[in-house]
């Protein structure tokens, strides 16, 4: 499970706003903001997807370092 700062590095790392990622995940920007500030969790597939995006950003920062 993320924490929300985990949730904001993520986004952040991918360059995506609170609306991009509010679009990408078919929520609210408001939702966005809220998982981020720790008021509101994603639910169980949102959490699931956002965990597929931080092992692919894992997988490619070892790769840039190898």
């Amino acid at each position: 499970m993320l924490t929300p700062d985990e949730i904001r590095a993520l986004r952040e790392y991918t360059e995506m706003t609170q609306v991009q990622m509010a679009q990408l995940f078919r929520v609210r920007p408001a939702d966005v903001i809220a998982w981020e500030n720790g008021t509101l969790e994603p639910d169980v597939d949102q959490m699931v997807q956002l965990e597929r995006l931080q092992r692919s950003r894992a997988k490619k920062m070892r790769f840039k370092f190898n």
